[in-house]
């Protein structure tokens, strides 16, 4: 099984790109379609219709798509953008903050449950920090990536990836849903198509063992240590755990959902997905393509339950 990057667009035409915008606002069944929406199940990057059409608010209307009210008065400077208050825009913070459950979270976060553009807070407020402030919440900081190793860095890519069901795009990490921010990942790897490469390259790549090696490792970025269990009676020829490569090519095969009830994080940023055997490992089931499954952790705590 091999993975292969997105190709560039280029020299899409102009057709193809609307007809996708058009194409997810029919699935999703909406009149309208925020950047954000699009990126996380559009085909092709959000910053390509930027570039050819000049703004989101121009690929709505060629596609007969409704402009948000709010993002058109902001585009604008309009009567609606200047007659937001600042107090609007501070308790709708605090709104998104609690479905969050967080007391810090990036624009790109806000972007998904909030009720207003970014951009008013940025015009308002001058930075996201200042806006956070102002509603009495925690700056938000992104982590610094100049002490951790390429291989962390493509645990993350690995996260991300899974956390969106597609290749991310680097819309995605200027919104916000990595750790890390872009200029990291040039530091790494000379820019974000190149750190996507190696990524590619690693999970394709025949270093070790696809079938479950060992794997100890110090995550950085959750600070927690793999574990491997000790050996069962059973004798095995894999490792209880499967490596980074076996996992995702796993949760790539099942399409990033549970297998069981098909929660995705594409869907469902609550949902943790998590690799189980079907053959339990202490009854003889080896760690291997045919074994493994995607099982959201409702699943997989309700089927440990029962055996």
């Amino acid at each position: 099984m091999k993975f292969e990057l997105n190709e560039h667009h280029r020299n899409i035409p102009d057709d193809d790109l609307l007809d996708d915008v058009k194409r997810i606002a029919s699935i999703i069944g909406k009149k309208t379609l925020t950047r954000d929406e699009y990126s996380q199940y559009g085909k092709y990057g959000a910053n390509t219709f930027l570039r050819r059409f000049g703004s989101w608010n121009a690929v709505l209307e060629l596609c007969g798509l409704d402009v948000n009210v709010f993002q058109r008065a902001a585009a604008q400077g309009g009567h609606n953008y200047s007659t937001l208050t600042d107090e609007q825009l501070i308790e709708d913070l605090k709104k998104v903050a609690k479905v969050l459950c967080s007391s810090s979270f990036s624009s790109g976060d806000y972007q998904k449950y909030g009720e207003f553009s970014r951009v008013t807070f940025f015009r308002r407020f001058g930075t996201w920090n200042n806006a956070l402030e102002k509603a009495g919440l925690i700056p938000y900081k992104q982590v610094s990536g100049r002490k951790i190793s390429d291989e962390v860095i493509l645990q993350e890519i690995e996260r991300v990836w899974i956390k969106l069901g597609r290749q991310p795009t680097t819309t995605d990490i200027k919104d916000g849903v990595s750790v890390y921010s872009l200029n990291t990942y040039a530091r790494h790897f000379g820019s974000w198509r190149n750190a996507l490469q190696t990524f590619v390259e690693y999970i394709n790549g025949d270093g070790g063992s696809s079938q479950g090696e060992p794997f100890f490792e110090e995550n950085q970025v959750s600070n927690r240590t793999t574990i491997i269990y000790p050996e069962s009676p059973c004798k095995h020829k894999t490792a209880r755990e499967p490596n980074l490569r076996l996992r995702f090519m796993v949760m790539q095969r099942d399409n990033f959902k549970c297998c069981k009830c098909g929660a995705s994080p594409a869907k469902d940023p609550s949902v943790e997905l998590h690799i189980d055997h079907i053959k339990p490992w202490s009854k003889g089931g080896e760690t291997v393509m045919e074994n493994l499954e995607t099982l959201c952790s409702k699943c997989n705590l309700g089927k440990s339950d029962l055996e």
